[in-house]
């Protein structure tokens, strides 16, 4: 017995597929016990959840309207194509991801413009099938975006803002692993005032010198000073300088590709790469429950890191089990990283894509420690919605009220509605051909 559990731990992989059988079968007799009983329904929603369908619909709207916003040449003669991102993947330049798979098959933006952008910002480059990194994808798999951080990404000659109308020329090009930011400065036009360069914060914009090269003006990031300061107001010594994209890759959830408006693919109708399922499910509280652990009890399978939704209310992420049952966390009790989705309330302010953690709890109340804002702007009071956090769990699934912490500038106080005893839910589950 030693010997099988000391195997089992360190093979967590390979016995998995034995543990989910074996805690599946002990689900069974309570879950024989609740079939003799009728199943529980909510006999009204509350005031909150009937608005939610407006919520969501706003929330899509504001974020494409803030996603496809801005002024550069890939809006001339263009049509823009949102796509969702359903998967990030490989560590790039500031050990953050480089690839994005997006929820359009490679044949259905095939027509596109290799350009993808995001408001004003280059995020990267979209890799046809057979090429890079997509080497080995097929048309009908979902497309890939390789980002200006990856390896294998092309240098992009850029420009530094100085802020007193003068501009440095430069190549920008992916970071190392284990440097501070994703991207980095390689050249300079001027060596000597980019060596000089002592302050960070500064708009760096593609220069566009060459017709394969990104169109000008799009925004790459802010400039981070890497070096040393003065000493008793002495000059400070730069090693390097880098770029910080506006928002941090794990934020991401949607991005925009650009089609030609006279490409005959355009009048395709086009074919879903991803079809989101739906299975109908009961969730019971565990002992503990106020821990956020619960069992749900679906009529199909659950996959792994499928989101539980109550009336478009997110509970949280399963752990699929033998015979239809899974293990929830809810979100107050996950310790993952999220990618999040901050609707304002004031109309006039854009969402928010925040990458966020939960560092305390208190029942139902959370308290998340975000990053991915654009210039370090303060967050605001709104409601909290899920980003992309993989294929069985989309963006768009309300979580609850947000609001920001009095003093500290990068803490999110959450609170998510609260309820006790079977309920009715159900199991989102994505599935690829």
């Amino acid at each position: 017995m030693l010997l099988c559990a000391l195997c089992w731990l360190t093979l967590p992989a390979v016995f998995a597929p034995v543990e989910r059988w074996l805690v599946g079968a002990a689900c069974l007799p309570p879950r024989l016990w609740a079939s003799w009983f009728a199943v529980p329904a909510m006999a009204s929603a509350p005031a909150e959840l009937r608005t939610l369908g407006e919520l969501t619909e706003d929330l899509h709207r504001r974020v494409r309207s803030e996603d496809e916003r801005g002024t550069h040449p890939l809006q001339d003669h263009h049509d823009a194509v949102h796509c969702a991102v359903v998967a990030t993947a490989r560590r790039g330049g500031g050990g953050l991801p480089c690839e994005l798979r997006l929820d359009h098959s490679h044949a259905e933006v095939a027509d596109c413009s290799q350009w993808v952008t995001k408001g004003e910002s280059l995020v990267g480059m979209l890799v046809r099938p057979g090429q890079g990194p997509a080497v080995l994808d097929q048309p009908h798999e979902p497309a890939r975006v390789m980002l200006l951080n990856h390896p294998q990404a092309r240098p992009l000659f850029a420009s530094v803002e100085l802020g007193d109308g003068q501009v440095l020329r430069t190549v920008v090009r992916g970071a190392a692993t284990v440097d501070p930011a994703a991207l980095r400065v390689d050249l300079w036009d001027d060596p000597y005032r980019g060596a000089s360069l002592d302050r960070g914060g500064l708009a760096v914009r593609t220069a566009g010198l060459s017709a394969d090269d990104a169109p000008a003006g799009l925004l790459l990031g802010q400039t981070l000073i890497w070096g040393y300061p003065g000493v008793e107001s002495g000059p400070s010594l730069t090693l390097g300088v880098y770029v910080v994209p506006v928002i941090e890759h794990r934020a991401l959830s949607h991005v925009v590709l650009w089609r030609p408006e006279a490409s005959a693919a355009a009048a395709a109708a086009p074919s879903a790469v991803l079809t989101l399922g739906r299975t109908a499910a009961v969730v019971h509280d565990l002992p503990g429950a106020r821990n956020g652990r619960h069992l749900v009890v679906a009529d199909g399978p659950v996959p792994d890191q499928a989101a539980v939704v109550q009336d478009g209310l997110f509970l949280g992420t399963a752990r699929g089990l033998a015979f239809g049952t899974g293990l929830v966390t809810s979100f107050v009790a996950s310790r993952q990283r999220w990618s999040l989705l901050l609707l304002p309330d004031d109309p006039l302010l854009p969402p928010r894509e925040l990458d966020a953690r939960i560092v305390a709890t208190d029942r139902n109340l959370a308290w998340l420690r975000c990053s991915g804002r654009p210039g370090a702007e303060r967050l605001c009071s709104g409601y909290l919605f899920t980003g992309s956090n993989g294929l069985h769990c989309p963006a768009g699934l309300w979580i609850g009220r947000a609001e920001p912490h009095p003093h500290d500038p990068d803490l999110l106080q959450v609170l998510t509605p609260i309820e006790t005893g079977p309920r009715p839910c159900e199991v989102l589950g994505g599935t690829s051909p």
